[in-house]
């Protein structure tokens, strides 16, 4: 297989054939040659370009699973169009195991995902972001951008609004992911997402919270799944998508961190995700590793809570870390899955 190593050149992989690219960024102090990895698997026949993308995040090691598996499993004879996959978008950030890119006084410490499109002159941050906005967006027609976290398990899709006709046409996008619950913003709460930036071209995207170090058994075989369920809708491999009869949209949610720092006793695992459980229900405890004292205690904060992000398992906390999403399920709505699931491009 043969390492592409401009943006033109992914344009010109031939059909029915895959490639691997890795496209420069910059040479750090170290004399590491900084890039962005990935690889294009082009179909036989010519059809839509869908991105799956990982790691802006570099806690988010999940979604490298899922790419990498995605991957694997395609065919590019069977394909009528391309797939383009980047598991680690932000390797600086990998490579240190943290959200934003990297620590310590040789990084730049920067939230990826605030940064795009990014700019060649900028932070290392900003021009990661940037080869990513000039050398692969370009190319694509839609976007799966995987989002989770290491001690933490999600397993939701997010929307950022569904009330005008493109809105609404990235929505109905949005909900071939299939999961049983689905959050909607009012307003987009951030600037500079890659997501953003991607639904700014008039292209579809789609932000994929799923994963985690702890998930479900199976879960790893519903990712792929759900890919097929995107490959399907825009015509890139043949059959119907696999869907839920219903889902429960929601628009009130409540982002809970932890007060104080110390060891983390969950009291619900991983079973409760995706599940909704009683107001008050005991969620976890933190616990001063020091004294054993208690803390403090997480309950389920709505009278019917949805748990869309949960701490699964013992854990080391620090003061401001994500334990819990929590959206309202009693005030949800239940919608029958889309009956036209095909996606123009």
């Amino acid at each position: 297989m043969t390492t592409l190593t401009q943006s033109d050149e992914i344009a010109a992989v031939a059909p029915g054939s895959r490639s691997r690219f890795r496209l420069p960024v910059a040479r750090r102090s170290s004399g590491e040659e900084l890039g962005i990895s990935g690889q294009v698997v082009r179909g036989r026949s010519p059809g839509a370009t869908l991105l799956l993308i990982a790691n802006v995040h570099g806690d988010a090691i999940f979604g490298a699973e899922a790419v990498n598996t995605a991957l694997a499993r395609l065919d590019p004879e069977q394909l009528a169009g391309t797939v383009i996959g980047v598991p680690v978008a932000n390797p600086v950030a990998f490579e240190s195991g943290t959200r934003a890119t990297g620590q310590g006084w040789n990084t730049d410490m920067n939230n990826m995902n605030r940064v795009f499109p990014g700019t060649r002159q900028g932070w290392i941050t900003q021009k990661m972001a940037a080869v990513i906005s000039e050398e692969i967006i370009p190319h694509i027609d839609a976007m799966i951008d995987y989002h989770c976290a290491g001690d933490t398990s999600i397993n939701y899709t997010l929307v950022n609004s569904d009330r005008t006709p493109e809105q609404k046409r990235i929505f109905d996008f949005t909900r071939l992911m299939g999961t049983d619950f689905v959050f909607v913003h009012d307003v987009d709460p951030f600037a500079g997402t890659i997501d953003q930036y991607v639904k700014s071209l008039g292209k579809l995207s789609i932000v994929a919270e799923q994963g985690g170090n702890v998930m479900p058994e199976g879960f790893a075989a519903l990712t792929q799944t759900r890919i097929d369920n995107f490959l399907k809708g825009l015509g890139i491999i043949d059959g119907e998508p696999e869907l839920p009869e219903k889902q429960l949209l929601m628009r009130e949610r409540v982002l809970i961190r932890a007060d104080h720092g110390g060891l983390c006793y969950p009291s619900v695992g991983i079973e409760g995700l995706s599940a909704v459980v009683d107001g008050g229900t005991l969620l976890s405890r933190i616990v001063d590793a020091h004294t054993g004292d208690t803390l403090q205690e997480i309950r389920a904060p709505y009278e019917k809570s949805a748990i869309l992000q949960t701490r699964p398992g013992f854990s080391r906390v620090n003061p401001g870390e994500y334990m819990y999403i929590i959206a309202d399920a009693g005030s949800g709505e239940w919608v029958a899955a889309p009956s036209d699931w095909r996606m123009e491009v």
